[in-house]
């Protein structure tokens, strides 16, 4: 009976567990729980608690434990080159079949478009994924086989389709997208399959026997090569057409909406976090674009958006208050002032030059720097809310010059 190694050496489901810690931390960012960029970090004390395991095993001289351990990690490397391989030709077709994976990239360092250093972090996140990958599929196998190695890959398959991996990522899920990931994996099952058979030379993990040094060094130097020659060839034909990047954080605190930062919305956005939701998170996309990811906010299909006699702030206080906070009614006339009645700013002084200040405390925010941009007239809105006196225009423009690129004397020109 071919009982799973796993079964017969539970001391493998170390090394399993270690193997799923790269996927895991895609799904924990999935579903919500935490962010790829955060627990993405956790992946380099896992490499090496997975090599302390191997250093333990060989020199305790336990073979059936390091033996698939080492196999694992060098059949997944190979097997993940041959599935990027057979899908270079769809990219060169002008399908952006590698976008998730620069996607990874930007997730984690929580930028809106690839560069360098995106690029060099979600492709070797990505290949970190089909290693565990491999890993798990040799801890498990006592002897690898074509049909079980196929089968492990067309699982991995029909586990994505099941999560939110093509939405995240904008994937269309047709019969082209299912055909294409589904020959991918088919692929990555069976150069797996081919690695590992050699790795055994026919026997069992564990067994002894002797192995041609010189085709697995060839073959080790030939995956990182090899990924980045693909990975340099999408950049070069795909990366400048990508869609902005998905958000960092996908959880319950998530808020969408357009990327004009217009005083109202400005002023929304910080009532939002500081009175609504503290953990509130924002994501910008350009006007009409479709919401895909968390909750609309300040846009035509949000339940807190503009109408024709109220400005977003003035909705979100009369819902969510505070009802008798004087200086959060002021600025919520003020924003009405701006949205709903802006010929009547000549009348309120002091109130167009709050509405001066905030739109300078949001200027030249512009994709791909939005998100810093927001951040910074949010923080200049808690420091007008925190001061003790009320702000006249002078106290206003002052403050507002700490969190402008310009200077005072522009803004009174506003």
């Amino acid at each position: 009976m071919n009982v799973p190694l796993l079964v017969r050496r539970p001391a493998l489901l170390v090394p399993w567990l270690l193997g799923a810690s790269s996927v895991g931390t895609l799904l924990l960012y999935f579903y919500g729980v935490a962010e790829l960029g955060r627990t993405a970090r956790l992946l380099l004390p896992a490499a090496a608690a997975l090599a302390a395991f191997i250093v333990w095993a060989r020199r305790t001289q336990r073979t059936e434990l390091h033996d698939p351990v080492i196999g694992g990690l060098w059949a997944g490397a190979i097997a993940t080159l041959a599935y990027d391989i057979v899908r270079v030709p769809i990219a060169w077709s002008g399908m952006p079949v590698f976008k998730a994976v620069s996607y990874f990239g930007t997730v984690i360092v929580g930028g809106t478009r690839p560069t360098l250093a995106s690029e060099t972090l979600g492709w070797t996140y990505h290949l970190s994924n089909g290693v565990g990958f491999g890993l798990m599929y040799a801890v498990m196998a006592s002897t690898p086989r074509w049909w079980t190695a196929v089968v492990w890959g067309l699982a991995l398959e029909a586990a994505m389709l099941i999560t939110p991996y093509a939405e995240v990522f904008g994937y269309v899920v047709s019969r082209q997208f299912v055909a294409i990931s589904l020959s991918a994996h088919v692929a990555y099952g069976t150069a797996l399959w081919v690695a590992l058979r050699y790795w055994v030379a026919g026997t069992a993990f564990g067994a002894a026997h002797v192995r041609r040094l010189l085709p697995i060094g060839v073959a080790s130097a030939l995956v990182p090569l090899g990924i980045v020659a693909v990975a340099a060839d999408f950049h070069t034909r795909h990366a400048a057409a990508l869609p902005a990047s998905p958000p960092a954080y996908l959880g319950p605190h998530l808020y969408v909406t357009w990327d004009v930062l217009e005083p109202d919305r400005l002023a929304a956005l910080w009532v939002l976090r500081r009175f609504v939701d503290p953990e509130a998170r924002f994501h910008f996309v350009r006007p009409f674009t479709v919401t895909v990811h968390g909750r609309p906010f300040d846009t035509p299909e949000a339940e807190i958006r503009r109408s024709g006699t109220r400005s977003a702030t003035e909705l979100l206080v009369e819902e969510h208050g505070p009802h008798q906070d004087n200086r959060i009614a002021r600025l919520a006339g003020v924003t009405h002032l701006y949205e709903i009645t802006p010929w009547m700013l000549p009348a309120d002084l002091d109130g167009a030059a709050l509405g001066r200040a905030l739109t300078a405390a949001g200027e030249g925010c512009e994709p791909p720097a939005v998100q810093p941009c927001a951040e910074r007239a949010l923080a200049w809105l808690e420091a007008w809310y925190a001061r003790a006196d009320p702000p006249d225009d002078r106290s206003i423009l002052d403050t507002a010059a700490q969190y402008t690129p310009g200077s005072r004397r522009q803004l009174r020109r506003r």
